[in-house]
């Protein structure tokens, strides 16, 4: 069972305040800034599907893969209610698939950082590489080494309501600056107030942060010409204040 595998019915609810209009709406801008026209999109590590389905609406066939497949279940459950231009299917997105001659490649929601090491991000450049067209527009987000380091780390709790539900989230995290890691302990009570029902869910989530100097490496050895690294929602540079921020990367023209 996958860390998100026992997470994946209460995802959506946890995430339900997360502007996933807008933030697809800002990937759509950045991909077209710098060359992508929608076409055929790739979405790796989709989730719920909740991103891939706004960037149809936007214009883009997209194809997501996850490795849940609860999540990708969910995200089929999604679709089959609002027919769009998506595909899902179950994978790591580290490992090649079919997909190939993708105008684009997102992935988000931190999906690299949950690569805990150079070489399974490296493989999912690499697969990202393969799955674009020469002059495919790139874009990933991920933990800012510098942001992490410079705020540490902190119990937080998280509690959202959806009659009859309500889940509260508490985060306990260990940080091991040696080997640029957090280990989030995740504790969830996941409750239906129509039945006085609590159930419990404990989870453990493992996650790398990224500099932008590792990132620039790591993309050139993919094929990848850097375009730039930006703070999450911005096109300002990454900011130790905020925590997520995001590369753009252009796939190799070879003559």
């Amino acid at each position: 069972m996958t860390a998100f595998e026992q997470y994946a019915p209460w995802y959506d609810l946890l995430y339900q305040d997360k502007d996933y209009a807008s933030e697809a709406s800002f990937v759509d801008e950045q991909l077209r800034r710098h060359g992508a026209r929608p076409g055929a999109l790739l979405d790796l590590g989709c989730g719920t599907g909740v991103h891939a389905m706004m960037l149809a609406r936007k214009g883009w066939r997209v194809a997501g893969i996850d490795l849940s497949a609860d999540m990708i279940r969910r995200a089929e459950i999604r679709l089959a209610a609002d027919p769009q231009q998506v595909t899902f299917r179950r994978g790591d997105v580290c490992d090649s698939g079919p997909e190939r001659d993708f105008d684009a490649v997102v992935s988000l929601f931190h999906v690299a950082s949950y690569q805990l090491n150079t070489s399974r991000l490296a493989a999912m450049l690499a697969n990202a590489g393969i799955a674009l067209k020469p002059g495919g527009i790139l874009l990933f987000d991920y933990w800012y080494g510098d942001a992490v380091r410079a705020q540490g780390v902190e119990t937080r709790v998280k509690t959202v309501e959806r009659s009859p539900l309500r889940v509260t989230r508490i985060a306990q995290s260990d940080h091991d600056e040696t080997k640029s890691r957090v280990r989030v302990n995740y504790t969830l009570f996941c409750e239906d107030t129509s039945q006085s029902a609590i159930h419990r869910i404990d989870e453990q989530h493992r996650l790398r942060y990224w500099f932008p100097v590792e990132i620039e490496s790591l993309l050139a050895s993919a094929g990848f010409d850097t375009i730039g690294h930006y703070a999450w929602l911005s096109t300002e540079p990454p900011d130790s204040r905020e925590w997520s921020a995001y590369s753009v990367a252009r796939k190799k023209i070879t003559t």
